[in-house]
């Protein structure tokens, strides 16, 4: 459809302007319409009437139809005049359909469906179930919140109107809106709405490619072209948005996205509704705030960044724009900065990216976003998931350490609880930091493309970890590149990033230098000190989780990477999981699913194995909790399977078009699926149950 613009002097007239375009659907079909600027409109009638005589192909009989069939376009209205098989049909290519009543009496049916009587003050209305109007486009153009009670209608289209909807909110029933959630639900079908008759047939489409069309008047498109006003109503873009309300600038005033999000002058219209009739009156402005504060997604998060520059293909390289962020009905727009992030990762065609978010346009304003309990972050990510293309490895494996330090006893429960113990006041206080990222099902558009489906939410910041900025005994190691965890450099790393204190003294050395020692030590001396350089329950979850799961790009043996060390006192460490992409089979090119399911990912039988050591010192109470997590079924197949599909039915199934079209190319495509997953999980388990010595 060609693209349409309503001015903002339209806009003001548009009362005037309604009335031409009423006249223009009821006038006869010989007569033109001069709208008030002077512009030249043929009557739907008249314009149908030309359309049928230039579209239609009339024979005499059947037998000349079927001999011509092969010359006629698909989609094209034919009338055979005489015979047993007279009348109007459409042929589609391949058959005919007999097309019954006048093609005009069915248009002008049609549009009566969009349009409301002479003596409403509405263009477009939507009815409950009760009949009831609750929402409609006025003939000011104006999205209002209808009061049928009070006939009063509320503004929903600038910030000082919308105050007034808390006037209403106990009288608003926005909750069965059915043609509403019908428009926007975009299914797998081909159609983003369809017009039925009282007989269940359809009569009208609205495809998802923006045109309308019927099997009676396929070329009732051309005939809508011509009626300007209807155009910003039905106009599909290919981008998130599937209807644009733009000025003579082609700038944007609104629009409605494929989730159900309606936006006007900067207002999630649909969100203003829900917070009012919860809350009883309008939230402050979100670029007042230094901190905006959402639940925790039950659905897919739309990220929407606009007036971003051309990507970057490497780190380093800042970039900045505007982001607008949904979460179940809740929405923020703020500025952001974006970098690729991840080491290796950087390298893929489709880019994991850090957002940072601010509240001014100078980006001097640092602005926290809080996840239902987790810690406020001023920036958080978008992983791209590139080498799983079922987008949940990463995601899930985090969920399931939350799980299994969930099930340990007493306190403190979370290792990076352990700063809190002996502290008093606020310094006692949990923050909502855990320790692992948590990421969420997730879509991203830039620049109103398409980018690609993936997980948004934290990563791996100092702060998640409760670890100072620059304390010399609070110790973060970032595993960058593979390590020996029995030997870490010392006073000049380059295999790793210490990431606290952020100047280190010699008093962080010698903790560093400390652990290489006690790693090295003899079975019995290292079984003797293991309580003090270890936390026995963190050094037991996690060689059971990386046992589990096999994250190949994590631990092999001695060789360690990705995973964040920690250390609070200079003494004891703590191993926390990160990057959890190569896991469950999956290599690291994503080209290869092994079979790996027996063999230690962590131990081998040599003497100098860190691994072989906490399991002999540690090995009844190892046992112990394996059958723990065995018998709370946080160990088994059916886990496994609810984390996986809870992240994956998140994505609409029609998304996946999308993401292939976009990247053709994802590397385990072919290779990696839910099946393959829960396959591999059933052979590991069997295999870990006679490791762990594990019975029922």
């Amino acid at each position: 459809m060609a693209d349409s613009i309503i001015t903002k002097q339209e806009l003001v007239d548009a009362q005037k302007d309604a009335k031409t375009l009423g006249q223009v659907i009821s006038g006869d079909e010989f007569s033109d319409v001069i709208s008030r600027l002077g512009r030249k409109y043929p009557t739907l009638a008249k314009m149908m009437k030309i359309l049928q005589q230039s579209g239609q192909r009339s024979y005499a009989n059947y037998a000349l139809f079927e001999a011509d069939k092969s010359n006629i376009p698909s989609n094209t209205t034919v009338r055979i005049a005489q015979g047993e098989n007279a009348g109007l049909f459409v042929w589609d290519g391949a058959n005919l359909t007999k097309a019954e009543g006048d093609v005009v009496e069915l248009v002008n049916a049609l549009l009566d469906k969009f349009l409301t009587s002479e003596e409403s003050e509405n263009l477009f209305e939507w009815k409950d179930n009760a009949g009831n109007v609750v929402l409609a486009l006025n003939q000011k153009g104006q999205l209002v919140s209808y009061d049928e009670d009070t006939k009063r209608s509320i503004l929903l289209t600038n910030q000082e109107d919308i105050k007034e909807l808390k006037k209403f909110v106990d009288e608003l029933n926005l909750n069965n809106i059915n043609s509403l959630i019908k428009l926007l639900d975009a299914s797998d079908s081909s159609d983003l709405y369809k017009f039925v008759d009282s007989e269940g047939s359809v009569v009208l489409r609205l495809t998802k490619t923006g045109l309308l069309r019927s099997g009676q008047i396929d070329s009732l498109q051309y005939g809508i072209d011509a009626l300007d006003y209807l155009k910003p109503i039905v106009k599909q873009s290919d981008d998130s948005k599937l209807i644009k309300f733009e000025d003579a600038e082609k700038n944007t005033l609104g629009y409605v996205d494929k989730f159900g999000n309606w936006v006007l002058n900067n207002v999630d219209v649909l969100n203003e509704i829900i917070e009012l009739k919860k809350f009883k009156n309008k939230a402050q402005t979100v670029t007042a705030l230094k901190q905006i504060a959402v639940k925790a997604p039950e659905s897919l998060i739309q990220i929407y960044l606009t007036e971003i520059p051309t990507l970057p293909g490497e780190k380093g390289t800042l970039v900045s724009g505007k982001g607008e962020f949904h979460f179940d009905g809740q929405s923020f727009t703020c500025y952001v900065q974006m970098e690729v992030q991840g080491a290796s990762s950087a390298a893929y065609a489709k880019k994991n990216w850090n957002i940072a978010f601010f509240s001014d346009p100078a980006l001097t304003k640092p602005l926290t976003i809080k996840i239902g309990d987790l810690l406020p972050h001023d920036e958080l990510v978008y992983k791209a998931n590139w080498i799983d293309h079922t987008n949940i490895r990463n995601a899930m494996c985090y969920r399931l350490w939350e799980q299994f330090y969930s099930t340990r006893a007493g306190y403190p429960r979370l290792e990076v609880e352990t700063p809190l113990i002996s502290k008093k006041g606020k310094d006692a206080l949990q923050n909502g930091a855990n320790g692992v990222p948590r990421l969420y099902s997730a879509l991203l558009y830039i620049n109103d493309e398409f980018y690609g489906l993936g997980s948004f939410g934290t990563a791996k910041k100092r702060g998640n970890y409760n670890i100072a900025k620059n304390k010399p005994k609070e110790i973060l190691i970032g595993m960058d590149g593979w390590n020996n965890i029995t030997n870490l450099e010392v006073t000049n790393p380059t295999l790793y990033e210490l990431k606290a204190p952020s100047s280190p003294t010699i008093e962080t050395f010698n903790a560093i230098s400390g652990w290489n020692a006690f790693t090295q030590l003899n079975d019995a001396d290292f079984a003797l000190q293991a309580n003090t350089y270890l936390n026995k329950q963190n050094v037991i979850d996690f060689m059971i989780f990386a046992e589990f799961v096999k994250c190949r790009d994590v631990v092999s043996v001695n060789s360690v990477k990705n995973l964040q060390f920690i250390s609070y006192d200079g003494k004891r460490f703590m191993f926390m999981p990160y990057d959890m992409d190569t896991v469950i089979g999956l290599e690291w090119t994503g080209e290869v699913v092994y079979d790996d399911t027996t063999g230690s990912q962590t131990m081998d039988n040599s003497q100098t194995s860190f691994w072989r050591k906490v399991k002999k010192t540690y090995n009844s109470e190892i046992e112990a909790r394996y059958k723990q997590l065995r018998d709370l079924k946080i160990i088994s197949v059916d886990n496994i399977y609810n984390l996986s599909t809870d992240l994956l039915l998140k994505y609409p199934i029609s998304l996946y078009d999308l993401e292939l079209n976009r990247w053709p190319a994802r590397p385990s495509l072919n290779i990696t699926s839910l099946e393959q997953i829960l396959t591999w999980t059933k052979k590991r388990i069997q295999f870990l149950d006679t490791f762990f010595n594990y019975t029922a």
